[in-house]
C-alpha cells in the first residue's frame, strides 16, 4: 500500500443528558499532536439520516456519531499516548469501538484519484457498514462472501452518486487493546460521499433492485448500514435539540 496509515481506531457514540454541544466542542478544540496519529474526523448520523438508516442492531441504532482516528507507523507508541491522555467524554456511550486494520481500498471508477488520496478530497459524509462474522461459519464461505464483496458489492455501490471511494477494516487482535475487544472477523467498510449523503440515499433507493445484494448471512451478519454528514467547524451542533 503506498501510503503508511495502518490502522484506523472507530467510535461510535451516542451522547445523552443534553450535553451535544459540550460533546462537539470537546473535540473541536482538542487538537492531537501524537507521534503516527496522521489523520482524525467526525461525523454525525441526523435525526433524519437515522430514519433512512438501511439496519441497526441493538444499541448501535442509538449512535448518532462516528470518530475516526487514523495511525501510522509508529502505531504501539500513538495508542500509548493516546490512551494516557484520557480525552473521553464522559456522557457518552460507544457501542462499538477501538482498532482496525486498514485491509484495502478502492476509488469509484469515474473519479481520477488514487484510493490512498482518499482523504485529500472534499468529503460530505460516510455511507458505513458494520459486520460480524457468523459463529460457526466456515472458512470457505467466510473467503467467499470476502471475495464477493471485493468483486461485487463494492464496485456496486461505487456506482451510486456521491460514492469516491470505499475502506475496508478489519478488527485487530484484542491483545493490542485490550480494554476495547472486538470479535474476529469484525469488519467496517467506509464508503466516503463527496456529495450530499441524502444524495446517495436517493440514488442507492433507485438502484437498490437492479443490484447484486446476494444474501451473505451464513458468513456476516450485519450489525449497521447507514450514512453520517460531516461536522463542519461552524456547526451549530444543535441536531438533537
Amino acid at each position: 500500500m503506498p501510503n503508511t496509515l495502518k490502522v484506523g481506531f472507530f467510535s461510535f457514540t451516542e451522547v445523552g443528558n443534553g450535553c451535544d454541544s459540550e460533546y462537539n466542542e470537546s473535540h473541536l478544540f482538542d487538537n492531537l499532536r501524537l507521534e503516527g496519529m496522521c489523520w482524525a474526523r467526525r461525523w454525525v448520523a441526523t435525526p433524519e439520516l437515522m430514519e433512512r438508516r438501511l439496519f441497526a442492531r441493538g444499541d448501535l441504532a442509538k449512535s448518532q456519531r462516528v470518530s475516526l482516528y487514523l495511525i501510522s507507523e509508529p502505531v504501539t507508541t500513538a495508542l500509548d499516548e493516546f490512551q494516557k491522555l484520557g480525552r473521553f467524554f464522559q456522557a457518552r456511550r460507544s457501542p462499538l469501538t477501538g482498532l482496525f486494520t486498514l485491509v484495502k481500498t478502492y476509488a469509484a471508477p469515474r473519479l481520477t484519484i488514487d484510493p490512498d488520496a482518499i482523504l485529500d478530497w472534499p468529503n460530505r459524509g460516510l455511507f458505513v457498514t458494520a459486520q460480524d462474522r457468523v459463529e460457526g461459519a466456515t472458512a470457505a464461505a467466510f473467503d467467499e462472501a470476502r471475495q464477493w464483496y471485493d468483486e461485487v458489492h463494492i464496485p456496486d455501490l461505487l456506482g451510486v452518486h456521491g460514492a469516491a471511494g470505499c475502506w475496508w477494516f478489519e478488527a485487530m487482535p484484542d491483545a493490542v487493546m485490550p480494554d476495547r475487544p472486538n470479535p474476529s472477523g469484525r469488519t467496517i467498510r467506509v464508503y466516503w460521499l463527496n456529495e450530499d449523503p441524502n444524495a446517495f440515499h436517493d440514488d442507492l433507493r433507485e438502484r437498490t433492485p437492479g443490484m447484486s445484494m446476494m444474501d451473505r448471512s451464513k458468513a456476516y451478519g450485519t450489525l449497521l448500514v447507514g450514512a453520517y454528514r460531516t461536522i463542519p467547524l461552524e456547526s451549530s451542533f444543535d441536531w438533537f435539540d
